[in-house]
C-alpha cells in the first residue's frame, strides 16, 4: 500500500500544514531518514541537516538521520526508519543518483509498507515523467530517459506552480498525453489506496487531455480517485 506525501516545494511556513499531516503518521519512537542529495554541489549537507531539523523538530520529530550516499543500501537498511523524506534540488541529478545506486528498487519495496515524503524534486521523481522539471532544472547528467518512479497512478508532477506556467503545462500534456498535478509552494497531496487528498490552503490544479484540448481542473480540498 503506497503512502506518499508530495509537496510543491515551499519553505517551512508554506508547507507547515502539509508537514503536520505527514508527521501525524510518523512513528516518533523511530528515526526519520532524510535524503538531501538533490542539492549535491549547491548547498552543503551540513546546512541541509540544519534546515530539516529546524523544519521538523518543532513538529515533534527529534531523531533525524541523513544519508548523502545511497550506494550499497538494502531494504534492511531502510526498515528501522519511521519514514523517508526526500528533499528538493535538481530533479535530474536526484533521479540519476537514485537509479545508478539501485535505490529506486529499494524505495519501491519500502513504500509498500512504509511512509515517504517528497518535496519539490523529491516529489517530481515519483510522477510518470520528470521532464516537468525542465522549466526550472538543468539536465546536468545528460539524462535521456525521463521516466519517473510512476507511483502517482500515471500523473506527472509539476512543482512551484504559478498560473503563468499554464501554457507550458498544457504544451507538456499535449506532447506526452500524461495528466499533470500542479502543486504551488503552499500545496501538497497525500496518495494512499489509489486516492489523492489535497493538502494546504491553496487549490491543487490537475491538467488532463480531453480529446483535442487540455482541461484545467481546480481541486480545493477532499479526496479524488486516481485513474
Amino acid at each position: 500500500m503506497v503512502k506518499l506525501f508530495l509537496s510543491g516545494g515551499g519553505d517551512a511556513k508554506q508547507t507547515k500544514e502539509i508537514d503536520k499531516e505527514f508527521i501525524s503518521q510518523v512513528n516518533l519512537n523511530k528515526p526519520l531518514l532524510y535524503i538531501p542529495i538533490a542539492l549535491k554541489g549547491a548547498i552543503s549537507y551540513e546546512l541541509c541537516f540544519e534546515w530539516i531539523n529546524s523544519t521538523l523538530n518543532p513538529l515533534g520529530v527529534q531523531n533525524i538521520v541523513m544519508w548523502t550516499d545511497l550506494s550499497n543500501k538494502s531494504i534492511k537498511d531502510l526498515n528501522p526508519f519511521s519514514a523517508v523524506y526526500i528533499g528538493g534540488g535538481n530533479t535530474f541529478s536526484l533521479l540519476h543518483d537514485i537509479r545508478v545506486s539501485g535505490f529506486d528498487l529499494i524505495l519501491r519495496e519500502y513504500i509498500k509498507n512504509g511512509l515517504v515524503y517528497g518535496g519539490s524534486a523529491g516529489a517530481i521523481i515519483f510522477g510518470k515523467d520528470i521532464n516537468t522539471a525542465s522549466y526550472i532544472d538543468i539536465n546536468n547528467v545528460n539524462m535521456q530517459d525521463y521516466s519517473g518512479l510512476n507511483l502517482t497512478q500515471g500523473y506527472s508532477i509539476w512543482c512551484h506552480y504559478q498560473e503563468k506556467h499554464d501554457e507550458l503545462i498544457k504544451s507538456h500534456v499535449k506532447k506526452t498525453s500524461n495528466p499533470i498535478m500542479a502543486l504551488s509552494e503552499e500545496v501538497g497531496v497525500y496518495i494512499s489506496h489509489n486516492k489523492l487528498q489535497a493538502l494546504g490552503d491553496c487549490p491543487l490544479y490537475v491538467f488532463k487531455k480531453d480529446r483535442l484540448k487540455v482541461v484545467k481542473t481546480k481541486i480545493i480540498s477532499g479526496d479524488m480517485l486516481l485513474s
